[in-house]
């Protein structure tokens, strides 16, 4: 099942409502045409990599790379941290940023809809056996998951912001969600990894 595809896929209805047990921050997106996209989004993304829910996938940046918490956990703190960048912001400078909550949330929320294709045992059980044809992996997360919020509907600017997040946005202009995005994400991380590290050696306060 997992596989890049353009095939009708069946999604339990289970899985889509999880999707906001999950991701709570689902709920502050106001439009409930783009709430619900979000979650079929997922629902689809999480069918295809063989997933239920998307803490079913543990935290880390990228397969092989320290491991904290789990991936629904990365979403809820990207969100979260990407809305404050924007709170912060529009606070010192009394003055609205031309970025809507709604487009935010949900661009947070979708920018790792690839992350359950780079994480299915079935696709790296498969890319193991013959990298050299299929590489490793054959799609990063950010292509994947442009592809999921394309076969979706979801708004161009979201799908933008799944395609660009990385590396990969390094080759185009990103747009003003892709940036803040970029940024709660990186936050999310090192911020996790030094505190992680605070933590080990018994020194959180």
């Amino acid at each position: 099942m997992a596989r890049i595809t353009s095939e009708p896929v069946e999604v339990d209805e289970s899985v889509i409502e999880g999707v906001e047990v999950s991701l709570p921050s689902v709920k502050l997106i106001s439009d409930p045409e783009l709430r619900q996209k979000v979650k079929v989004a997922w629902g689809l993304a999480l069918t295809l990599g063989g997933f239920t829910k998307v803490e079913d996938m543990p935290g880390s940046a990228r397969p092989g790379a320290p491991i904290f918490g789990n991936q629904a956990q990365h979403m809820e703190g990207t969100a979260k941290i990407a809305l404050g960048i924007k709170r912060g912001l529009e606070e010192v400078f009394n003055e609205e940023i031309d970025v809507s909550d709604d487009i935010l949330i949900a661009s947070a929320l979708c920018h790792d809809l690839g992350k359950p294709h780079e994480y299915s045992e079935a696709n790296r059980a498969r890319w193991g056996k013959d990298e050299i044809d299929t590489g490793w992996p054959s799609v990063r997360h950010p292509a994947y998951g442009a592809h999921i919020a394309l076969v979706v509907g979801l708004p161009e600017s979201v799908v933008h912001v799944a395609a660009a997040h990385a590396a990969e946005g390094r080759l185009v202009k990103v747009s003003l969600p892709a940036r803040i995005v970029q940024h709660a994400d990186d936050a999310y991380w090192f911020t996790i990894d030094r505190w992680q590290g605070w933590v080990d050696s018994g020194l959180a306060l």
